[in-house]
């Protein structure tokens, strides 16, 4: 069953995101504003904007459960909102946008990274100033976290991998790797067994890559995927926004500025399932902490610039059927 969530964005959905606790509903936009759903019912349990000025927000995370949740975006601003009080705290500040974050559960900080080339973690119990400065060296295009590590993909084309245990040493790069990809990296996800990452581009592709250096040499490999082809045989190739990995199943989904959102096998190397296109980009996906829901940010996103009359945003619930997203095998 596919659904369309009430009260969407009225500008480009730059992240959709569940609770890890339940079925509730985070998504940012270029309209200056957060939103969070009960994705369920459909009904909009908050809605505040993220600063003074109204700029785009380019990223949010639920923090602990459905009930505070964080996000920045140009305004260079970190801001927690407390879903419950419908009230807003600012956590923290950037030189520039604030492109990406993650809370990051082992360590229970948020983690944000920046236009200001800089990685910085915050302390929700402390606002002001961060806990710990990284730097980065180049702008962070994207950004996850898992228990042992933390990696953004740079506007240099490569990864670059922390460990979050020892952001207080000073010394937490564990390594700067080259990208398989040789165009712009537009996602970065830890799989769901954390011994792998996918990455996307501008390019469509998509590129899977193993932490460890060995298993990496032997196994790593990218293939194209979110393109399409006219009559007279001229292929259209799009950028992939979103990755999603599924949480209890090596699968993994994708969707592109072609409408399109795709279920992957990794280790078998092959589609498994494939969503009828929508009539613009899906700029964001994620799974339900249970893997039964998926949330599809489908709006435009400017890859060929500005366009008169294009599609609304739609923030869109799926209910998963287990076929779709299990291995093929």
């Amino acid at each position: 069953m596919t659904a369309k969530l009430p009260n969407p964005p009225y500008d480009t959905i730059s992240r959709v995101r569940f609770s890890p606790t339940d079925n509730r509903l985070v998504v940012s936009s270029w309209d200056g504003h957060v939103r969070v759903y009960d994705s369920g019912s459909g009904q909009l349990a908050g809605l505040h904007k993220n600063g003074t000025r109204g700029l785009a927000v380019l990223d949010c995370a639920f923090l602990q459960d459905a009930t505070k949740c964080v996000s920045g975006g140009l305004e260079k601003g970190v801001v927690v909102y407390d879903v419950v009080a419908q009230q807003t705290l600012p956590l923290g500040q950037h030189d520039e946008a604030v492109r990406c974050v993650e809370f990051h559960q082992a360590s229970q900080q948020v983690m944000t990274s920046s236009w200001d080339r800089s990685l910085r973690c915050w302390d929700v119990r402390r606002p002001g100033a961060p806990t710990q400065i990284v730097p980065l060296g180049v702008k962070a295009f994207s950004m996850d976290t898992c228990d042992d590590k933390v990696i953004v993909g740079g506007a240099d084309q490569h990864v670059h991998i922390f460990d979050p245990r020892m952001m207080g040493s000073g010394a937490p790069l564990l390594e700067r790797r080259e990208s398989s990809l040789k165009h712009q990296i537009r996602s970065v996800k830890v799989s769901y067994d954390m011994k792998s990452y996918a990455s996307s581009s501008v390019e469509g592709r998509v590129a899977i890559e193993h932490f460890d250096p060995e298993e990496n040499l032997r196994s790593r490999y990218a293939f194209k995927c979110h393109r399409s082809k006219d009559a007279s045989g001229t292929e259209t190739v799009y950028p992939v926004n979103a990755l999603a990995f599924h949480p209890g199943y090596d699968t993994f989904a994708t969707g592109g500025s072609d409408g399109g959102v795709c279920v992957w096998d990794g280790a078998a190397k092959k589609r498994t399932w494939r969503l009828t296109p929508f009539d613009t980009a899906v700029s964001s996906l994620d799974f339900s902490s249970d893997g039964g829901t998926m949330a599809i940010g489908v709006s435009y996103t400017w890859d060929q610039g500005e366009k008169a009359n294009v599609p609304a945003p739609q923030v869109i619930v799926r209910q998963m059927e287990k076929e779709e997203v299990m291995p093929k095998r």
